[in-house]
């Protein structure tokens, strides 16, 4: 015979009258009682349930799904009024900045149609430049727009002050020669390249940063900038280091200055001065105005792209 289970119980524990009526109470209380909905209490799917919560409605409130990690501020933050950016707010300055540099280009391109149709009204002009034989035509006056042509008449200055530089210097070289002292030993290369570059600098100077500008400030066109930006570079460089006066350079500076002076050379020494101030003077004036010119190009927007576009343009146009 086997032994009975000691866990079996065969009465059911939920079934005792103490816990059936505490349960019972606590339902009957008030505070357990949820708010009777009288349009689902007559519904026929709720009238066939035999649960004791027939005819009550469990009202949930869902928020709308916020990302934890936007940066848009929440309008259940900071009230109803507050207002989220647009893409039209974030892009509004560059579009204002497009629109701005494309007017300043309309306005450019309508005083060079300006411009070109007075010379066509003029006719040709005859060429005027140089005076002592002219072979091409140039006109500040006429060809630069008028809020370019302060820096323009500068720019010719420099070129000009440059020149009266090459001839006093190759004058200072020459009075070295005919004086020979005998601290100067290079007077005779010294003469002989100051005479040579006083021909070729001048020309050089003309075509490969004078002429660039100008066509730069007449056409507006990058090309033209970069073009007076690398060889006028060269000619600062060039103007500093003949300021020093080094032997067998051909220049008449400093150096050269000190040693005249020490000799008691006082005529060749009066020229070299004067070259040396000339030298130094154009340096300085350059540079001044190198940084005019170069805060004109990025005021009127160039890029070193456009600048490579317009050379392929020309070298297509020249191949043809």
């Amino acid at each position: 015979m086997s032994k009975p289970n000691p866990f079996d119980d065969p009465s059911n524990p939920f079934e005792d009258p103490s816990i059936t009526s505490a349960l019972t109470s606590h339902r009957e209380e008030p505070a357990y009682q949820l708010e009777t909905d009288p349009i689902h209490a007559n519904s026929s799917s709720f009238a066939a349930s035999t649960d004791d919560f027939t005819g009550a409605t469990v009202r949930q409130f869902s928020a709308p799904e916020v990302d934890p990690f936007s940066t848009v501020d929440s309008p259940y933050l900071h009230g109803s009024n507050s207002s989220t950016p647009t893409p039209g707010h974030v892009s509004g300055g560059r579009e204002e900045e497009l629109l701005r540099k494309e007017r300043e280009l309309e306005q450019r391109e309508r005083d060079l149609e300006q411009r070109q149709l007075n010379i066509s009204r003029q006719g040709r002009q005859p060429n005027n430049f140089p005076p002592c034989f002219p072979f091409l035509y140039l006109d500040i006056a006429v060809e630069i727009p008028p809020q370019h042509q302060g820096v323009m008449n500068w720019l010719y200055r420099e070129w000009l002050l440059f020149e009266i530089t090459l001839v006093l210097n190759f004058i200072a070289c020459l009075c070295v020669l005919f004086s020979h002292p005998p601290s100067v030993t290079s007077a005779p290369t010294d003469m002989g390249v100051a005479l040579t570059e006083m021909f070729t600098h001048t020309a050089a100077s003309f075509f490969l940063w004078y002429r660039p500008v100008y066509n730069a400030y007449m056409k507006e066109v990058s090309l033209y900038y970069y073009f007076y930006f690398v060889f006028n570079g060269f000619h600062i460089l060039y103007t500093f280091y003949m300021a020093v006066g080094i032997p067998s350079t051909g220049g008449a500076g400093l150096i050269l200055l000190v040693t005249l002076f020490s000799d008691g050379y006082i005529l060749s020494g009066v020229f070299t001065l004067l070259a040396s101030i000339c030298w130094l003077v154009m340096g300085v004036m350059a540079v001044f105005l190198y940084k005019k010119v170069y805060n004109q190009y990025k005021f009127a927007g160039h890029t070193f792209k456009e600048a490579k576009q317009d050379a392929f343009i020309r070298m297509g146009k020249a191949s043809m």
